[in-house]
């Protein structure tokens, strides 16, 4: 009994950092998640640190039309599945959208004026006014 104790008990300490971190939502990987990727959680689209921000880019074509999209863990969890706050605002290039965390918020749509690669930014500096740009890389 002692040892299956000891087992469990041990078990459960190397589980805690893992646990700890899914549940800190500023410390889960977040992903690109749409209609360029079928809104899957690829590890290529996954957003990287680049000082206080995340980026990822990614590659979109004009002649697609608007892609949908939102930002968002492997899991889709509320308060990480990032979503358009305004929904009659457009995500245009260059111009920050307000997002907010939450399942009820709207897909981002952005229409790409040329083929090429996307930077998409994610600005958590300040909880209260979150903010999404999409912008061409280069």
């Amino acid at each position: 009994m002692l040892k299956k104790t000891l087992l469990l008990t041990t078990l459960i300490a190397c589980l805690q950092p893992a646990l700890a971190k899914d549940e800190d939502p500023m410390a889960r990987p977040l992903f690109l998640r749409g209609e360029m990727n079928n809104w899957e959680a690829p590890a290529a689209q996954q957003l990287a640190q680049q000082g206080e921000l995340l980026t990822v880019q990614v590659a979109l074509q004009a002649s697609h039309g608007a892609y949908k999209f939102k930002i968002a863990d492997e899991k889709w969890k509320a308060d990480t599945t990032y979503g358009q706050f305004d929904p009659s605002a457009k995500v245009e290039a260059g111009k920050p959208v307000v997002v907010k965390a939450g399942w009820q918020w709207s897909d981002m749509k952005f229409t790409p004026p040329s083929d090429g690669q996307y930077r998409i930014t994610l600005d958590r500096r300040d909880p209260q006014h979150i903010q999404v740009t999409v912008s061409p890389a280069g």
